[in-house]
């Protein structure tokens, strides 16, 4: 059963703008998730980044943040070393300091998700090296 939900920045730029190409696909996925959403702050501000341009993209980040929609994790200070070692052990594919944010967070892989837009996270491996178990348009 799954208790959490890890998003990562694509598919909440796609959920906040109409423009995104995943926008549709996201909105469909998103409304059949009915448990936690948590992200990381490195993840908010990349999200931040890429919706500068959408109208009322920002107003929309800060919403779902406060009205609990999502909640986020400080992930850095306290997974500081797993983030380094993660970031330079997948430069073959030049992971984002986001996408291994994200991944440090992740408590109970057997019971959670990533719902992400990313490809690399068919690559990444939780902290026993293990596949994630993905929402992705992806997935096979």
């Amino acid at each position: 059963m799954v208790k959490t939900v890890y998003i990562d920045a694509g598919p909440i730029v796609a959920i906040l703008s109409k423009r995104d190409e995943h926008h549709l696909w996201a909105t469909e996925k998103i409304s059949d998730i009915e448990v936690n959403l948590v992200t990381t702050s490195i993840i908010i501000t990349e999200a931040f980044h890429l919706l500068k341009k959408v109208p009322n993209g920002k107003t929309g980040l800060f919403r779902t943040v406060e009205e609990g929609f999502l909640k986020v994790e400080e992930s850095y200070p306290k997974n500081m070393e797993f983030i380094h070692e993660g970031v330079l052990k997948y430069t073959n594919i030049e992971a984002s300091l986001g996408d291994i944010s994200l991944l440090s967070i992740i408590d109970n892989p057997e019971h959670s998700k990533v719902f992400t837009l990313d490809y690399d996270f068919h690559i990444y491996r939780d902290k026993k090296g293990n596949p994630l178990d993905l929402i992705s348009p992806y997935k096979n």
